[in-house]
């Protein structure tokens, strides 16, 4: 009897885990049972709403629903406006939004073409500076940056070349007012028979030849610069003067300058270098894509990071003919008006080239707006007041406030012009999916 008890004592808690173990495993297969159940139908579920989850669907719809059957173009029509995504307004949300609507139009679409440009000194109005005489700078009375009127003084020279032409003048008109009165002698010499024809040729070849001289001497001293002024003044020895003034010679800026006091200098070195600042050329970089829509005469618009909303107008004047191997652009020149010279050279510029593209259609740009990197506008629902629906659109590049259209509309579709923004941030509202 005491093995039966023992016997029956160890087996009772055996069968109670193997029970327990059981269930437990039936639990487990239930919730597995259902966990794929559950699955299966949120697939199924999501497949029965895909079509309308995502907002290129939704514009897909739509602009399938918007292309015109031959058959029946009305019914197309009237199916494109109210298919896709709809913004619903209020009588009063819709009186606040004051919305405006506008026909889609053909107009003269103008193309552009955004590149980038450095300013450049106008190269037929930049002038190099160097002496006529060779000497030693003795003043400079001017600095870089000063602005110069023509023929002012920028540097005074001390010549030995400068002093040997006006005494090699001044000995030319001594000998030439010597030769006549020779000349006025021998002519009356032969009037009186005292002397022959023959002396009184002489004497005038002699006179010629002087006065040949003279006019060498003259230009000679105009070749070294100087005026008609001093050389007038130019009656003595001692008024000869070495000195020479080195003169502006065009009113501009000086950009460069390399006179110093005591500097020896000669004809060949360059002092100074003077540029009129009052037209600039802007240098566009084209890229050979771009060559077939750029042109001489192409206007340009010219706008510079240091002064937002000022634009500065031109034409492209010349292109170069060759291209950049390394870059593959070549350089456009447009020449733009700088009066206060507030563009400064190799300043960064950006410029706008615009040119007549043809006619076509066009939307207003406050018609337009974006959503993600998608363009869409709104077309009031026919016989449904406060209801609009979006169409996506493919636009070319804005010009004078237009977009010029490539896909998404047709002519004289209506779409809202004023008030889109509103609906804009009504739709996203109402369609957290967008």
């Amino acid at each position: 009897m005491q093995n039966i008890d023992k016997t029956e004592a160890t087996s009772t808690p055996r069968r109670r885990m193997i029970w327990t173990g059981l269930g437990a495993i039936a639990i487990l297969a239930i919730g597995v049972g259902i966990w794929f159940s559950t699955q299966h139908t949120s697939k199924r579920k999501a497949k029965q709403e895909a079509p309308m989850s995502s907002m290129s669907d939704v514009a897909s719809m739509s602009s399938m629903s918007s292309k015109p059957s031959p058959a029946n173009n009305d019914a197309t029509d009237s199916n494109a406006t109210n298919a896709g995504v709809q913004v619903d307004l209020g009588p009063d949300d819709l009186k606040n939004a004051q919305i405006q609507t506008v026909h889609v139009d053909i107009q003269e679409t103008i193309s552009t073409l955004r590149v980038p440009g450095v300013v450049n000194v106008d190269e037929y109005k930049e002038v190099h500076v160097t002496p006529l005489v060779s000497g030693v700078i003795k003043q400079v009375p001017v600095v870089l940056g000063d602005h110069v009127r023509r023929d002012q003084a920028m540097a005074v020279i001390f010549s030995s070349d400068l002093a040997e032409a006006e005494t090699e003048y001044l000995a030319m008109m001594a000998a030439l007012e010597a030769d006549h009165k020779k000349l006025l002698r021998t002519q009356n010499l032969v009037k009186l028979g005292a002397a022959s024809q023959q002396e009184e040729e002489e004497v005038t070849a002699d006179h010629l030849a002087h006065e040949a001289h003279v006019r060498a001497a003259l230009e000679k001293l105009h070749l070294l610069g100087a005026s008609d002024r001093q050389i007038s003044a130019l009656k003595e020895a001692e008024q000869i003067d070495a000195n020479f003034s080195v003169p502006a010679p065009i009113n501009g800026i000086v950009l460069t300058r390399t006179a110093n006091l005591g500097l020896v200098t000669n004809i060949a070195q360059e002092l100074f270098t003077v540029a009129d600042l009052s037209t600039v050329w802007v240098m566009a970089s084209i890229n050979e894509k771009d060559f077939s829509t750029i042109r001489v005469g192409t206007t340009a618009e010219v706008t510079a990071p240091a002064y937002p909303g000022r634009v500065w107008k031109g034409c492209v004047v010349y292109i170069q003919p060759q291209v950049d191997p390394s870059t593959r652009t070549a350089q456009a020149r447009i020449e733009v008006a700088n009066p206060d010279e507030s563009l400064r050279l190799a300043m960064y510029m950006d410029v706008t080239f615009m040119s007549a593209g043809g006619k076509g259609l066009t939307v207003p740009e406050s018609a337009v707006q974006a959503i993600g990197e998608k363009r869409y506008v709104f077309l009031p629902v026919t016989d449904s007041e406060g209801s609009f629906a979006f169409r996506q659109v493919k636009l070319g590049p804005a010009s004078n406030g237009f977009y010029p259209v490539l896909d998404g509309l047709k002519l004289n579709d209506e779409v809202v012009k004023e008030g889109s923004f509103i609906l804009k941030a009504e739709a996203i509202r109402q369609h957290p999916e967008l």
